[in-house]
């Protein structure tokens, strides 16, 4: 649990940090946080205080192994007992975070391919959302279970593929619900004309290349208790997550100009740079803290 804590605080931090870095003038940030000039009542206000009470959150959840670390035994005892409450809210504001983000995208309709619109947008991206997290528990788990295999506990050695098998069935569930809700969303919008064209054919990768056989593969994996099959399971699908939020936001986006935004080299090293530093802060903190391994004993026994 503290590790994928972990891992998701950093990507919320760093992310946070790429947006100034990309948007520039990081003296307008508290301009939707505040409601200057978006209002109280946009969306964007929403997402913004969502994002800061979510990293506040899984900081919360996160803060006792930073107190056993530097060995505040009695500030570890508060913190380990504003847990509970931190992942009950964490739970809420990621329910109605990822929601608002897709909701940004029901006010760009003329914007946005018909394939990829939809009224149900806000419940897909939060559906997808879910089995992106299991799917990415799942991934990174295995490679940290590898990487860092002297520092993870006896315990976690003997439930890994058991914890892996659990989230697969959960995640091969979840996606199940979001192609149900994505062929309504088809059928409903008649969108068959639109199928047979280029835009068809990369929707198709997307749902049925990058959702539906992870899906098959996620529970084939379980079934046969074989874990290579699910880790290929739940790389894909991490891929069919990551290619549907470019699709809505980026290549789907103003899908008729005949002039579209490519990324330029420089964008390309920043992201990289930002992602590397992630990682090098993940390896650092997990070095160093109890995060894979056990409780320290003496702090245990407080």
């Amino acid at each position: 649990m503290r590790v994928t804590v972990l891992n998701g605080f950093l990507a919320y931090v760093f992310y946070a940090g790429a947006l100034l870095l990309d948007l520039g003038r990081p003296w307008n940030v508290p301009n939707p946080i505040i409601g200057n000039s978006f209002g109280l009542t946009s969306v964007m206000f929403l997402v913004c205080w969502h994002f800061m009470l979510y990293i506040t959150a899984e900081l919360i959840e996160f803060s006792p192994a930073v107190a056993e670390w530097l060995g505040w035994h009695r500030v570890r005892r508060v913190l380990n007992g504003l847990t509970v409450g931190a992942v009950i809210f964490g739970i809420t504001l990621s329910t109605l975070h990822q929601s608002g983000l897709g909701a940004l995208y029901m006010m760009a309709k003329p914007k946005l391919h018909p394939l990829w619109y939809s009224e149900f947008i806000p419940l897909l991206f939060f559906i997808s959302s879910i089995f992106a997290g299991l799917t990415m528990v799942i991934v990174e788990g295995s490679i940290t279970h590898r990487v860092f295999h002297h520092r993870v506990s006896p315990e976690l050695e003997r439930s890994h593929d058991k914890i892996l098998f659990g989230l697969a069935r959960i995640a091969g569930g979840v996606m199940f619900v979001y192609l149900f809700l994505t062929a309504l969303n088809f059928l409903h919008g008649e969108l068959w004309n639109h199928i047979v064209t280029g835009w068809g054919a990369w929707y198709l990768v997307e749902i049925v290349g990058l959702v539906a056989l992870p899906m098959v593969l996620l529970l084939a994996g379980v079934a046969k208790r074989h874990l290579g099959v699910l880790r290929i399971g739940a790389g894909l699908a991490l891929l069919g997550v990551i290619l549907n939020r470019l699709n809505v936001t980026t290549i789907a986006f103003k899908w008729y100009e005949a002039v579209r935004y490519v990324p330029s080299w420089m964008e390309i090293v920043v992201t990289l740079m930002v992602v590397f530093a992630e990682i090098w802060v993940f390896r650092w903190v997990v070095n160093r803290m109890a995060v894979l391994g056990p409780v320290p004993r003496a702090v245990s026994e407080i």
